[in-house]
């Protein structure tokens, strides 16, 4: 789902029964990550419930980041899928220009999560913000493949 699409099924969802059950939805249509990239260094630092995050360059021109994300459980699996939309399809600079809250204010997601996801929320967008840094520098110079991990 774009991010207009997000904002117009929370505008159209009654209550947060079925916002969760929308969230849920997204974590089934996530990419499976591959097993080897559930690493201890792709861990997403912060989450109560296990998280991973890795990223690489496309071949693209120019190269855009691509995420790859993972959790142990539905609901914040979900939750990864809602907080990589507005990251989506971007180069690292376009990534690290994105305002997240401007995306996710409208949906009223802080309000609706406990202080740990909401934690964890901030951790997700912090290491994706880590990643594309961490790649704006490398962009050219490695070939653009493989998972960079931030310093």
């Amino acid at each position: 789902m774009t991010q207009d699409e997000i904002l117009e099924a929370f505008a159209l969802l009654p209550d947060w029964e079925d916002r969760y059950q929308l969230i849920g939805d997204l974590g089934c249509a996530l990419p499976a990550m591959a097993a080897g990239q559930k690493t201890e260094a792709n861990r997403v630092k912060g989450c109560n419930t296990r998280a991973w995050l890795a990223a690489h360059l496309t071949d693209d021109q120019p190269p855009r980041l691509e995420l790859e994300a993972d959790a142990e459980t539905p609901l914040v699996r979900g939750l990864v899928a809602l907080l990589l939309i507005p990251f989506r399809d971007k180069t690292p600079a376009e990534i690290l220009a994105t305002d997240a809250k401007a995306f996710f204010a409208p949906l009223g997601i802080e309000s609706a999560l406990s202080p740990s996801r909401r934690a964890g929320m901030h951790a997700l967008i912090a290491r994706v913000r880590a990643l594309a840094a961490a790649h704006l520098q490398t962009e050219g110079s490695a070939g653009g493949e493989g998972t960079a991990e931030p310093g």
